[in-house]
């Protein structure tokens, strides 16, 4: 433990200073949105959603990715359900915080699961025409999350029916707020080749920012090569396809918690220490990267007892909202950063 604390200490010392042309590329996915059984009602008071901004404007982040989700919203057909979301935007905007919407998931009335294309996917691009006319405050939408992945879109079709849906859903948003600006459904590694059958049918002029999840080991010591070689290859299809886009990587992150033994999807839980050593490897590749324009990391806080894995310690502060070295680390590279463009 010794050894990782110093490691960590020189790593944020040694922290390279970064020139780019966005601001302040520094984002966090966040749950602030959630309030239901499922998630253990994880932000059941507006003092709890004010708290955390409030951390996350002291962080010094610009943007959080946050749920726009429609079953939570329009769970009845014609019922819109926005008080959560209102206050969020309203709080955000206090504090300088800009809001990314992530549109989302099917209400039971709409299709057979909340993890399946509705039956009627025009019906889907008028609630996210809906909401970009509620709310140009919101510039940045993501058309689902993960479309690749099972555990998000049933039944998986190398992308064909999501680029029916990325399709009608950006000349929705684009009619609603012609300044919106979108982005792809957010890609795993699994969604590589996916992402070519996108390209191929035509999807490729549907979003403004490819949008991309290159999750790796951190305990891998190739970890951050192997992130790197995911980046190139998405990039590479969209360059073969024509495009020049920017990349926003929307989630890249990885557990932290002391004295655990839980595993998740890439393997042994690390360290709260090993955490924050990653992170600053992961912002010290990706800051220098021209190619990458945002980077959010995920998650902004624990989520005890919703994925029942090693996931739910992915948090920058744990559920008790007190900072994980990895927050510290965060605020560091940020307060960097700033302080070097300042001096530009």
């Amino acid at each position: 433990m010794k050894k990782i604390t110093v490691f960590l200490l020189l790593s944020l010392l040694l922290t390279p200073v970064y020139a780019r042309s966005v601001p302040n590329p520094f984002g966090c996915l966040t749950f602030l949105t959630w309030n239901e059984s499922f998630n253990n009602y994880m932000y059941n008071s507006e003092e709890k959603v004010s708290h955390a901004i409030l951390l996350l404007k002291k962080l010094g982040i610009s943007m959080i990715r946050v749920d726009f989700a429609w079953p939570q919203i329009e769970p009845v057909e014609g019922e819109y359900h926005l008080t959560r979301i209102e206050y969020l935007l309203k709080e955000c905007a206090k504090n300088n915080i800009e809001v990314m919407g992530v549109l989302g998931y099917t209400p039971a009335w709409a299709g057979p699961a909340w993890n399946e294309p509705p039956l009627d996917i025009k019906r889907f691009a008028r609630f996210a025409g809906d909401m970009a006319t509620r709310y140009p405050q919101v510039k940045y939408w993501e058309v689902w999350n993960e479309p690749d992945n099972k555990s998000y879109w049933q039944k998986q079709d190398e992308l064909t029916t999501y680029t029916k849906l990325l399709k009608d859903t950006y000349l929705a948003l684009k009619s609603a707020n012609p300044r919106a600006t979108v982005l792809c459904g957010s890609l795993t590694d699994d969604g590589l080749y996916k992402f070519k059958n996108l390209l191929a049918h035509g999807g490729g002029g549907y979003f403004d920012i490819l949008n991309i999840h290159p999750f790796v080991d951190p305990l891998n010591p190739d970890c951050i090569k192997n992130m790197a070689a995911l980046i190139n290859n998405f990039h590479r299809f969209l360059q073969k396809a024509g495009y020049d886009k920017k990349i926003w990587i929307t989630e890249i992150g990885c557990p932290g918690r002391n004295g655990s033994n839980k595993m998740w999807w890439c393997g042994q839980s690390p360290t709260e220490d090993e955490q924050a050593v990653f992170l600053t490897k992961v912002y010290g590749y990706l800051l220098a990267d021209p190619r990458v324009e945002k980077i959010f990391w995920a998650f902004f806080q624990d989520t005890p007892q919703h994925f029942h894995n090693a996931v739910d310690d992915f948090g920058l502060i744990r559920d008790d909202f007190s900072a994980k070295p990895s927050y510290k680390a965060y605020q560091k590279i940020i307060r960097d950063h700033q302080e070097n463009s300042s001096r530009k």
